[in-house]
């Protein structure tokens, strides 16, 4: 296998068993599947001097089960024992970014695309008709030198056929293809909005002991949003390594769809919670996170204070002010 040349992925194969003929899960069939353990609950807007990640990291739990005669009526599945078995490299997680749709937003539906045309409207030319980079069959251009193109106000106009209903359509683009929900509101992958994230959005899972066993794990520690606004993420497994039979472009494994976050700006934002139990686990496994034992509230700061010498006489401001600190310590 050439692992030298570019792999497009495949997303056909999502959350259903695959039967793999390289990597190290050859000759088994495996089914993946993400669950997201810990949802980002806000986060700052990015910026180069100040990057705040979200908070709390997003983590993701990968899970693995082996499928035993599959395509049969006696298949069944049984998750691995042991992930410590498991060869992380090669494993990765993608993370994509998409908006919270308002409330007020319209939906995107097919019904919202243009009508077709009246059955009055009359067509161009066939000039305005030719595709872009058209270029005359082989045999018309064999000869150059002899080769003269018809002039195009000699060229007939092209009539095409009226519709059994008298409607003729024009040709508009596919409608978006709805990936997922939000509540009501149909997510498509035209809403992505990745480029606004900062930080790796490709990840190696680690093993941890979780929930009294081994279990793989993609922690997304330095995530930031360049935007503000709600969002959610979605994030998508697969193995480099591995390969399908009759397919050669890589399989996305398995995908699941976080929870919602909030981006602030640095006026707006209120502060950290203290880190989760999970977070703290993360850090004594010695996945570099920021941990706090305490929340960390931003002051509100008010009016500046103005020194004395400042203050014409009699004047003199004897109120206290904040500091300008951004937390409490």
């Amino acid at each position: 296998m050439d692992f030298t040349q570019p792999r497009r992925t495949t997303i056909s194969y999502i959350n259903n068993p695959i039967q793999f003929i390289a990597g190290q899960f050859e000759g088994q069939t495996i089914r993946a599947e993400l669950v997201e353990i810990q949802k980002a609950d806000l986060g700052r807007k990015y910026a180069r001097v100040d990057r705040r990640p979200l908070d709390p990291p997003p983590v993701v739990q990968l899970k693995l089960y082996q499928v035993y005669n599959h395509g049969t009526s006696q298949q069944y599945e049984r998750e691995m024992d042991d992930y410590d078995d498991v060869q992380n490299l090669g494993l990765l997680c993608n993370v994509d970014l998409f908006p919270v749709p308002n409330e007020g937003e319209p939906s995107p539906q097919p019904s919202s695309y243009p009508e077709p045309l009246a059955s009055n409207y009359t067509p161009h030319p066939a000039t305005s008709y030719l595709p872009c980079g058209y270029q005359p069959a082989p045999h018309l251009a064999s000869d150059a030198q002899s080769y003269h193109p018809m002039p195009m106000a000699q060229l007939p106009p092209l009539t095409v056929p009226a519709r059994p209903n008298g409607i003729q359509m024009r040709s508009y683009a596919r409608p978006p293809v709805v990936i997922t929900h939000f509540g009501p509101h149909p997510i498509t992958e035209d809403m992505k909005c990745t480029t606004s994230l900062s930080g790796a959005t490709f990840i190696q899972p680690a093993s941890f002991d979780y929930q009294g066993k081994k279990a793989l794990m993609f922690v997304f520690a330095d995530l930031a949003v360049k935007i503000e606004g709600y969002f959610f993420l979605r994030y998508r497994f697969f193995d480099i390594f591995s390969r399908i039979a009759g397919h050669e472009d890589l399989p996305v494994q398995a995908e699941c769809y976080g929870g919602s976050f909030r981006v602030y700006s640095t006026k707006e934002f209120p502060g950290l919670s203290p880190s989760t139990e999970l977070t703290k686990q993360l850090a004594r496994f010695g996945v570099r996170l920021n941990i706090r034992e305490t929340e960390r509230k931003r002051k509100r700061k008010n009016n500046r204070s103005i020194s004395p010498s400042a203050c014409p006489k009699g004047k003199r401001r004897t109120n206290a002010h904040h500091s300008d600190s951004d937390f409490d310590q």
